[in-house]
């Protein structure tokens, strides 16, 4: 367990910090937004028409796909820094060794973004230079194809004698020839694959995607779960930052959703949110929040509403000879009393 530090120093940490995080959060979802929008151009139906978009737009494509996109993640990593350091102070389970994730997703995941557009930048030229003449070969294959194909048939059609007319077998039938169009198609779609494939900076900007998204999904699991703990972040954007970067496994284009819980968190952190920040941020203690059925103190607390059983009066009081019932003096008691006055 880590040794927490002082209030004071805590607090101190928070307003140096806090809310250049929370600017550079805000700015790098706008710069990520940006990025998204400049890289339209280079969209296509398959690696081939990918390919020449991205050599008509190269340019345009580096820098959004690459270096905006690069940037954006890097800004990324201090909010989340930030948010861990903020957890940590507050809280001795947390793991001083994972404040690594804060840093490991988001800069493997620009990295890569920059590999792969310098490696799809060399490849696109090469496509371009050599796709004319893989076109113009599978071109001349399927028109020389398509001429061949009468001439195969030319025995049947001067009908030539046969032993049984039911002599034919499947094996005779043939598949209809590619047309010209079709045949330059799939020559360049087999041309960009195969450049792709032999593409080392692509294939190495596409290894790094792997450890980028499993960096992204660690940190963005257990940083929000310890910001909730602490009382840092509300139970509901707690949750939901947890199940965006768990949705990066699955969903491709999840980073959009991870981007816009970050710009949230960045308005949290600036005090731009609708509503003020949770009480922990001014305490400089953990405040966690109460589970349903549980009071504002935790577990060992009773929730404030409901009735107490008791009499009211203080511990220290002796009790009352409630259930005691005192009974009259008997006659003879009187009596006796009379006598001893009459005596004197």
């Amino acid at each position: 367990m880590n040794s927490l530090p002082s209030t004071q120093e805590l607090l101190a940490f928070q307003d140096r910090w806090v809310r250049p995080a929370g600017l550079l959060a805000v700015l790098g979802a706008l710069i990520f937004g940006v990025a998204l929008i400049l890289q339209q151009p280079g969209v296509g139906e398959d690696d081939a028409e990918r390919l020449t978009n991205f050599n008509d737009h190269a340019t345009q494509l580096i820098l959004s796909q690459g270096i905006l996109q690069c940037i954006a993640m890097l800004m990324f990593t201090v909010p989340l820094y930030v948010l861990f350091k903020c957890a940590q102070g507050r809280a001795e389970q947390v793991k001083a060794a994972l404040v690594g994730f804060a840093f490991i997703g988001p800069v493997l995941f620009g990295v890569s973004g920059v590999i792969l557009t310098l490696g799809l930048n060399d490849v696109s030229d090469k496509f371009v230079e050599q796709v004319p003449a893989k076109e113009r070969e599978a071109r001349q294959e399927a028109t020389t194809a398509a001429g061949e194909q009468p001439q195969g048939e030319g025995p049947a059609a001067k009908g030539q004698t046969t032993t049984s007319p039911t002599t034919t077998t499947p094996e005779a039938t043939t598949t209809t020839p590619e047309t010209a169009a079709e045949a330059e198609e799939n020559a360049a779609e087999e041309l960009a694959d195969d450049l792709i494939d032999d593409s080392g900076t692509v294939q190495t900007g596409a290894l790094l995607r792997f450890p980028a998204v499993l960096g992204l999904v660690i940190g963005l699991i257990y940083i929000p779960l310890w910001a909730m703990r602490t009382g840092l972040l509300t139970r509901f954007w707690a949750t939901l930052g947890m199940a965006l970067g768990a949705s990066l496994i699955l969903i491709p284009f999840g980073i959009i959703g991870v981007v816009i819980w970050l710009a949230a968190l960045g308005f949290m952190l600036l005090g731009w949110w609708p509503g003020p920040r949770p009480p922990a941020w001014e305490a400089g203690v953990a405040i966690p929040w109460p589970r349903p059925g549980e009071g504002p103190g935790g577990p060992d607390e009773p929730p404030p509403s409901g009735t107490v059983e008791g009499s009211g009066r203080e511990i220290a009081e002796p009790p009352l000879p409630e259930d005691r019932v005192e009974e009259p003096p008997s006659e003879s008691q009187g009596q006796r009393r009379r006598k001893r006055k009459r005596r004197n």
